[in-house]
Formats: structure tokens, C-alpha cells, sequence
């Protein structure tokens, strides 16, 4: 009998297929697992790094940053949690080749948006209603808008009004030049007249210093018109959105124009008079030459003085029209200046509640986050949401979670960190100015706030009818009588108001009191003859119990500030104060968020002897 073997050997060839197949979907799964072994391992390993947070910015600022020596430390760390588990007796052998740090963000990164980022994370625990999306958020973010729309127009006004003073006094200089050039010609023609030596002589010598001085005082004017107009070039009026606000710069931008265009038809005039002037004083000097005025006193009785000449050269000279461009009311107007200069000058001693002690703390600004460049890293931003309701929302759901956090961290003058050791006591006002000390910063804080609430009283004025009047009227009486200048020195007038009562606001708030955002005509307090005669200044503070606090005031300004200013000025105090407890805390190096990639080598279920390369990404951050 035969032995056949065709069925043994078709079960060879099936049984080597089947295990092929079972032998590679082994092979598969161990690599599978294998990757999600090393997933985890690498997972926990950066959270184990992420895990050495600064306890000393945490227990202050309840800020969660990874501070770092250098890169090489992070990615020395990263390699030990991971080697722990690669070491590990199991079926995934692998060992660490390289590790590579592909990201790094840190606290400065991008204008210090992740700063932002940590801060409205911990405020939606701390103060739970910041999280709530709505109109609440954007109704606030709108009136603090509408704040700042009224301050650039409250900066405009005032110094578009400052503009055309100055350009009305040099005007009122030239006209009172042309009178006394007219007035001293006239007595030089009577001295001449009569031949009165010493008479003629006092005269032409003031006669010559007025033409020698015209082109100038001319050139001055000139100068006033172009500064004018490039500050009236300047203004935007895109730049504002509420209707009030850029319905009145538009008349002020109009009224500027006009002013502008009739001061150089002036200009034209005055280039003109400026060759009748150069006739009149060589005429005039060549009256000098027959007079001989630089002989002496005894040659003067021995020659005879030829007064038909010099009487020829007097009656050749040009008449120099001039033009009435006084002020009607000069009382008023005196006050209005000397208003002006009151203004212009150090309020900080009048605000300030009476025996307060300024604190003299001042602070190096050198080697802090804001006078540093760092490089701004690839990232999304602000301008990925603009356009977007809900990116906008988001911007300002953050921004006001910045401005909730920064009173319950950072003091200010009414509010002063008792519990923790501070460089700078007015911390808060530090963010607004950036100065080195804690008295400048306070001064050009309270300055600020005293513009935000000029802008808003001013916004008061615009809706008076009866306030407007009254300044129209101040205005008429001391302009020139040019109408488009009354117009913006009613503007000018309106701001100048609104200081006044911002300077009893502003000591109002100082002294602990509230001020509403925006005023009645119950809670007006200055009248504008009080604000000429500065009585008003005897005025005691009166808190109605209603409105914002000082601090909440800062808090206003911070959001219309530039949030880049606002958050490295941030980074600035945590530098500082953190350094005392550890002298070499920077703000630079603390990392929001970190990015790996550890090159790993692993090994084949079946050929151990040989390794392939493998790569895992990580990412840890707050």
C-alpha cells in the first residue's frame, strides 16, 4: 500500500499560514501596546515636571508657572519620570535615545497673554460670575468704551482749544505791534516836526526794535497755524463710535479748519506788511544818518541838523494798518488764563485728603520684564477672535476677569498690602504710569483719573443746553470775535468746566468717598463764575454714597489702557515681590505650557536583537 501525503502537506502550508497570521497580530498588538505604554509614560512624565510649579508665586498670586534654570533642566527632568518608566521589567523594553524640547510658552510670550490666561482661569473660582457669558460683561465693556471715547474727545477740545488761544495771542501780539509801529511813527513825525533832538531819538530807537521784531513775532504766528493744524490732521474721528462723542469732534475738526484757513488769509496780509516794515526801517535809519545819532553830545551844537531830510523820510513811510482783535471781556479772558495756568500746574498737594503721608518707596527699572524684549512666539492671539461675537465676549470676558483680579492682589492708595512685604505701596497705580517711585506714579495716576472724569463730565455739558450757553457767551467775550474760533473756545471752555469739576471728583475719591460715572444736574457741583474766580476750590467733598471708588476708577482705566503695558507691568511687581523671598525669581523664565519629543527605541516581540525608532509627543501646561 501507498502512502500519500498530499493532505499532510497542505496542512503544513495552512498551519505556517495560520500562525504567520497569529504571530503578526501578536506582533501588532504588543506594538500597539507598546505606544500607548510610552503615551502614558510620556503623559505622566511631563505632569510629574509640570509639577514643580513656584509655591512662592502660587501662595501669593495663586499662579500656577513653571520656573526653569534653562531648557537642558526641563528636558533633564522630563528624561528622568520617563526613564522610570522605560526601565520598568515588561513586555514594552524600550530605552531613551534623545529628548527634545519643540515648544516652550512662557509668561511673557505674546504680550503676556498667558498671564491673562492663568488669571481668568483662577477668577472663575474666585469670583464665579465673571464666567457667566451675557450682556453683563459687554454692557460693562461698553460703558468703559464709551468712557474712552469721551476722553479722546475731552483731548481733543482741550488742546484744540489751548491751539487757537495761542494762535489768538500771537495775532493779538502782531496787531499790538502794528499799533505801536502807527503810534511811534506818528510821534517820530511830531518830533521831527517840532526838532526835538532827544525826543526823536527815544523814539526811533523803540520804533526800530518794534520793525526788527514784526517778522518774528509774524514767524511765531505762522508757527502756531501749522502746529494747529497738524494736531487737527491728526484726529481721527473713526476712532470714536458714540454719536455724541464724533458729532463734536466733527465740529471741532470744522471749526479748526476755518480757524486755520482765515489765520493764513492773515499770514498773507502780514507777509505783505513785512516788506512795508523793511521800507520803513531803512527810511528810518537813513533819518538817523541826517540826524547823526551816533555823534557826540558836544558835536551836535556845532553842526546844524538837516530836519527837512530827516521830516522827508518820516512822511515816506508806510502807514501799517492794524485790525481790533482784542478780547471783548480782558477780565474774563485774565481769569480764563490764569485758569489755565492753575490747571497746568502740580495738583497732587490740593487733592490729596489734608495730613496724608505719600509713601517715598521707589524701585530700580532696570532688568524687569517691561524694559525687556522677548521674542513673541508662534501662538494663536486677540485677533484670531476679532469679528466674532463670541471671541469678542471672550476678549472681554477676560480682560474684565484681569481687572477683578488685579484689586485683591495689587495695592493701591487707599489700599495698601498689610500682609505682604512690597517694593512699591501703590501698586496699582504703578500698572497706569510705570514710573520708579511710588509718589510719580500716583501723580500721573490721579492725572488720568482726573482726564476719565473730565471726559465724562464734559459728556454732561454736551446735553446741558443751559451749560452750553453760558460757555458760548464766555466764549464770545473772550475771543477775538473770529466765530469759528468762539466755537472751539466754547469747546475749550466746556473741558476747562468739566476739570473744575473733576479736581472736586477726583478729592472726593481720594478721600474714600464715590463719585457716579455720570454726573446730574443734582450732583453738579461748579458753576462757571466759581470756576473763573477758583472759589469753587473752597468747596468741601461731598460723598453721596453712590457711584465708584477710587480703586474702581483704576480699574476702568486699566481696561482702556494697553493691556501689553498693563501685563509686563504686572510681571514687573511679581518679580519684585517675589524676590523677597527668592532673590533669583525672574519672570522670563516661568513656562505656561511645554512641549517634548522623546526619540525612544524599542524592541520587536520576536527579533530582539534588532531596535527600530520611535517617537512620542508630549504636552503639559496649566
Amino acid at each position: 500500500m501507498k502512502y500519500r501525503g498530499e493532505i499532510t502537506v497542505f496542512l503544513s502550508l495552512t498551519i505556517i499560514c495560520v500562525l504567520s497570521l497569529i504571530l503578526g497580530l501578536v506582533e501588532s498588538a504588543k506594538t500597539a501596546g507598546a505606544r500607548l505604554y510610552l503615551r502614558m509614560a510620556s503623559d505622566s512624565a511631563v505632569s510629574s515636571v509640570m509639577s514643580y510649579y513656584n509655591r512662592n508665586l502660587w501662595d501669593r498670586y495663586q499662579l500656577l508657572f513653571l520656573e526653569y534654570e534653562s531648557e537642558a533642566a526641563i528636558k533633564g527632568t522630563f528624561g528622568r519620570y520617563l526613564d522610570f518608566y522605560l526601565e520598568q521589567a515588561n513586555m514594552y523594553p524600550a530605552r531613551r535615545e534623545n529628548v527634545i524640547l519643540s515648544g516652550i510658552t512662557r509668561m511673557v510670550d505674546e504680550d503676556g497673554r498667558w498671564l491673562e490666561e492663568e488669571i481668568a482661569d483662577y477668577m472663575k473660582y474666585r469670583v464665579p460670575e465673571l464666567a457667566v457669558s451675557g450682556s453683563g460683561l459687554l454692557k460693562e465693556a461698553e460703558q468703559v468704551k464709551k468712557a474712552g471715547d469721551f476722553r479722546t474727545l475731552y483731548d481733543s477740545c482741550r488742546g484744540g482749544g489751548r491751539a487757537v488761544r495761542r494762535l489768538e495771542k500771537k495775532g493779538q501780539e502782531i496787531e499790538k505791534s502794528l499799533r505801536t509801529m502807527e503810534e511811534t511813527r506818528e510821534k517820530l513825525c511830531a518830533a521831527a516836526d517840532e526838532e526835538r533832538t532827544a525826543v526823536f531819538k527815544r523814539h526811533a530807537a523803540n520804533f526800530k526794535r518794534e520793525l526788527r521784531r514784526f517778522p518774528g513775532v509774524v514767524d511765531q504766528f505762522q508757527r502756531e497755524v501749522e502746529r494747529l493744524e497738524a494736531e487737527n490732521q491728526k484726529t481721527d474721528l473713526g476712532q470714536l463710535e458714540d454719536e455724541t462723542a464724533s458729532g463734536t469732534l466733527g465740529q471741532e475738526i470744522s471749526a479748526c479748519n476755518e480757524v486755520i484757513k482765515s489765520a493764513k488769509e492773515r499770514i498773507t496780509g502780514y507777509q505783505q506788511m513785512e516788506a512795508k516794515v523793511e521800507r520803513n526801517l531803512e527810511l528810518l535809519e537813513e533819518a538817523c544818518e541826517f540826524l547823526d545819532m551816533e555823534a557826540a553830545a558836544e558835536d551836535e551844537d556845532e553842526e546844524e541838523t538837516d530836519w527837512v531830510q530827516i521830516c522827508r523820510c518820516v512822511e515816506e513811510m508806510e502807514n501799517l494798518e492794524s485790525a481790533a482783535c482784542d478780547p471783548r471781556d480782558k477780565k474774563k479772558a485774565a481769569a480764563l488764563d490764569r485758569l489755565e495756568d492753575f490747571f497746568d500746574g502740580e495738583l497732587l498737594e490740593i487733592l490729596l485728603p489734608v495730613g496724608t503721608e505719600l509713601s517715598t518707596n521707589a524701585v530700580s527699572l532696570k532688568g524687569i520684564p517691561s524694559t525687556s524684549s522677548y521674542q513673541v512666539h508662534a501662538g494663536s492671539s486677540d485677533t484670531e477672535d476679532a469679528g466674532e461675537n463670541a471671541g469678542i465676549l471672550k476678549t472681554a470676558s477676560r480682560q474684565m476677569a484681569v481687572n477683578a483680579y488685579v484689586p485683591l492682589y495689587f495695592s493701591s492708595f487707599l489700599v495698601e498690602n498689610k500682609t505682604e512685604t512690597s517694593r512699591l505701596k501703590y501698586e496699582m497705580e504703578y500698572l497706569l504710569a510705570g514710573k520708579k517711585s511710588d509718589r510719580e506714579n500716583l501723580k500721573e495716576a490721579v492725572n488720568r483719573v482726573l482726564t476719565l472724569r473730565g471726559a465724562m463730565n464734559l459728556l454732561f455739558l454736551l446735553n446741558s443746553p443751559d451749560k452750553k450757553a453760558e460757555a458760548d457767551a464766555l466764549a464770545a467775550a473772550v475771543s477775538a470775535g473770529i466765530v469759528p474760533a468762539q466755537l472751539v473756545l466754547s469747546f475749550f471752555i466746556l473741558t476747562m468746566w468739566a476739570f473744575g469739576e473733576a479736581v472736586l471728583d477726583v478729592r472726593t475719591l481720594l478721600a474714600g468717598g464715590k463719585i457716579p460715572f455720570q454726573k446730574t444736574e443734582g450732583n453738579w457741583k461748579t458753576s462757571l463764575s466759581g470756576l473763573l474766580d477758583q472759589s469753587f476750590l473752597r468747596k468741601t467733598e461731598e460723598n453721596s454714597g453712590e457711584g465708584r471708588t477710587y480703586t474702581e476708577y483704576l480699574s476702568c482705566l486699566m481696561f482702556l489702557a494697553d493691556r501689553k503695558e498693563r501685563n509686563f507691568r504686572m510681571m514687573d511687581l511679581i518679580q519684585w515681590n517675589i524676590r523677597t523671598k527668592q532673590a533669583d525669581f525672574s519672570a522670563a523664565n516661568c513656562a505656561y505650557q511645554i512641549e517634548l519629543e522623546a526619540e525612544v527605541l524599542q524592541k520587536h516581540m520576536f527579533f530582539q536583537k534588532e531596535e527600530y525608532k520611535g517617537r512620542v509627543y508630549a504636552a503639559g501646561s496649566y
